[in-house]
């Protein structure tokens, strides 16, 4: 596809020549069509006399109208749609009056979104908890407001936005904003911080909420909102953690909502409404940290925010080496090496799996001039980012040294997009001056940015939590099923933490003895796993009972994978399956009974995965 912008090898417009301040969106909402029908005013500014057209980001958008608004009148404008790439979208040239000039534009456009966005996800009343109301959520990260607005859809550009939704009068309407105004079947958002386009969301269902904290609330179908509430009732305390780590929070409000299960990540972090997959309930709050994840984004990401997605770990990393700081003030130091060396494993796994066939997209920062950002999504930017920010940290002195520049840094860059140098510069500035000058120069950046694999260096973290499931993975890899019935040390008590990481290290394995069904009970009855809620032990175990090649544990297998489409536990099942010749049949025959009920991008990647696109 080659490099559609100068920017933003993703986008075709021009941030350079010109830029949206401002947006204000008219929508109603219309589940019959599963379409949003309306408008949007872009306030733009003109960077440069004499700019002939105006090159706005659009898939499969049906544009019906466009005009200047000059004053109280308007001139229409000849639009076209054009150089439509597979997956990424086309380009909407809007041609403007001669000699215009620097300065402020305000353009209208009419539009429909297709019955197909990419973006949106409509349920049938059948497919929610409630099963009497429709649905309807967005997904807009990476690329995929441009299906549901004509916009410069690049995270290089950032604006406020005002909307108006018409919607259903039974429901409720959210969005990445703060309700302004809520009357039978209209509801107002205001956001007054800037974003990027990837940070438009919206949500309508029958939802009801429940206060976390002063700030917060939780909002879901009222089926599950009084578990919800319990699963994450450490919302405030995490938000007070992150404050301590990053400064003062900009969004007013933190609110969760917890989503249909069709819903691909494990959370997004829209200002104001974190979205979170139900998956996440797991009766303990084990898997809660999800959400000091999508709390750290409120700074790194939504406030100080990659350029493109070339720099995605500029947003990921940082956000990773943030949520660990929460847990850590909240847990204490050993939990938060902890999480760390469980992050580690996962990503030796998804370098093994995933991205065997695409080692160069297991750089740090990584070339998308012929690859969507949806296709090189991996942990990579994540776990090999906030390793690299750990190992900077102790270089630099620990974090009583690194977090004062940490908030500089966000604090420098607050409301910009930003580029890795742009970090590297910051950094260097901060310390150049100081005893740590010296210290600096043992960075290797070209060897953290663009070797591929592993973490070149590993930090130095305290092992003692992951020596007990470095153990266990050792003793179910190299004994036999008979050995470990007689065996104390697999009796012993652990966490729900040690088991996730445990089982993982188990499929991580080259060779596990004896992976019979006979094991894969003991493994079930000595750790209770039959009982278990926990989505991400379930997961493994579905994993294991593949590599062991139970077909008789089929059914249990695609009912897992049906029970959710969180691409981190849909895509490595289907891979696994693919890889399986007696089961990669039945993998397929599923995939195309399910795939509709799937979001794009989930249905997109699985697609891949399996061979098929």
């Amino acid at each position: 596809m080659g490099r559609l912008g100068k920017i933003d090898p993703s986008s075709y417009s021009q941030p350079e020549l010109i830029t949206t301040k401002h947006s204000t969106l008219q929508w109603k909402v219309d589940f019959e069509h599963t379409k949003l029908k309306g408008s949007v005013i872009h306030n733009f500014k003109v960077l440069e006399n004499g700019l002939e057209s105006i090159i706005l980001d659009v898939r499969d958008v049906n544009v019906l109208n466009a005009e200047v608004i000059s004053g109280n009148s308007s001139i229409p404008l000849n639009y076209f749609v054009s150089d439509p790439v597979e997956d990424i979208g086309a380009k909407l040239t809007l041609e403007l009056p001669q000699g215009t000039a620097k300065g402020d534009l305000s353009v209208f456009i009419e539009y429909e979104t297709s019955s197909n966005a990419s973006g949106l996800q409509w349920l049938n009343p059948k497919q929610t908890l409630g099963k009497k109301h429709p649905y309807m959520f967005s997904q807009c990260q990476a690329i995929h407001a441009r299906s549901i607005v004509p916009c410069q859809d690049t995270p290089a550009v950032k604006f406020t936005y005002n909307a108006t939704v018409e919607h259903p009068r039974d429901l409720t309407a959210l969005m990445s904003a703060l309700i302004e105004k809520k009357d039978a079947g209209i509801t107002t958002f205001k956001q007054e911080v800037p974003i990027p386009a990837y940070l438009l969301a919206i949500a309508i269902g029958d939802l009801v909420s429940k206060p976390l904290g002063p700030n917060s609330n939780v909002w879901a179908e009222e089926g599950i909102i009084d578990e919800c509430a319990e699963e994450f009732s450490q919302t405030s305390e995490m938000l007070k953690a992150a404050v301590d780590v990053c400064g003062p929070y900009v969004w007013k409000q933190y609110d969760l909502l917890v989503m249909p299960p069709s819903f691909p990540f494990g959370g997004m972090e829209n200002p104001c409404l974190t979205f979170v997959t139900p998956t996440l309930l797991a009766g303990d709050k084990s898997l809660a940290d999800v959400v000091a994840h999508e709390i750290a984004h409120s700074w790194t990401g939504n406030l100080v925010t990659n350029k493109n997605f070339e720099h995605f770990w500029l947003n990921e990393g940082f956000t990773v080496f943030v949520e660990t700081k929460i847990v850590g003030r909240m847990k204490g130091s050993k939990e938060q090496d902890f999480h760390m060396i469980r992050n580690l494993t996962d990503l030796q796994e998804c370098i093994r799996t995933q991205l065997s066939n695409t080692p160069e997209l297991t750089k740090l920062v990584v070339d998308l001039s012929n690859c969507g950002p949806d296709d090189a999504f991996s942990s990579v930017p994540y776990i090999k980012g906030s390793t690299f920010l750990r190992y900077i940290e102790e270089l630099m002195g620990g974090p009583e040294v690194f977090e004062p520049f940490l908030k500089s840094y966000l604090q420098k860059y607050a409301y910009q997009s930003v580029m890795t140098d742009d970090f590297k510069n910051s950094l260097y500035d901060y310390f150049i001056g100081t005893d740590k000058k010296e210290k600096l120069e043992q960075i290797d950046w070209d060897l953290w940015l663009t070797c591929e694999g592993m973490p070149p260096i590993i930090p130095k973290l305290d092992e003692t939590l992951a020596n007990v499931s470095n153990q266990l993975a050792l003793l179910w890899s190299t004994k036999t099923t008979e050995e470990l019935v007689e065996n104390a040390e697999v009796k012993q008590k652990i966490s729900t933490h040690q088991l996730i990481d445990f089982l993982g290290k188990l499929i991580e394995c080259k060779e596990i003895k004896d992976l019979t069904e006979k094991k894969i009970e003991l493994l079930e009855s000595t750790y209770n796993l039959k009982q278990t809620k926990n989505a991400e032990v379930l997961f493994r175990v579905m994993r294991l009972c593949i590599m062991a090649k139970l077909m008789n544990r089929m059914d249990q297998i695609i009912a897992f994978a049906n029970s959710n489409f969180r691409m981190k536990f849909c895509r490595p099942i289907y891979r696994d399956l693919g890889k399986w010749p007696e089961a990669k049949p039945i993998a397929l025959k599923n995939f195309e009974s399910v795939k509709d009920q799937m979001m794009a991008v989930c249905s997109h990647t699985i697609a891949k995965d399996l061979g098929l696109k």
